[in-house]
């Protein structure tokens, strides 16, 4: 199944991969500047979430790449 979250999952993967192949970071480097990208991603939405004003509005929904779902608001993160 083709979706845009695994598209980036495996884009993230094969940078990451890519920098360890050629010597510039180790695995580590790569895990943990990806879980850092994910969290980066996060907060960036909960500044766009600060910018919707429609009531019906509830957040974001998404699954991490640890396989929780969570929602995105404006002062939260919850894992559902």
């Amino acid at each position: 199944l083709l979706t845009v979250a695994g598209e980036l999952d495996k884009l993230a993967y094969n940078i990451s991969a890519g920098r360890n192949c050629a010597g510039i970071h180790y695995r580590a480097d790569a895990e943990g500047g990806i879980n850092l990208g994910e969290e980066v991603g996060i907060r960036y939405l909960q500044d766009k979430a600060r910018l919707y004003a429609e009531p019906t509005f509830t957040g974001f929904v998404l699954t991490k790449r640890n396989g929780q779902r969570v929602r995105i608001t404006q002062d939260t993160v919850v894992v559902l």
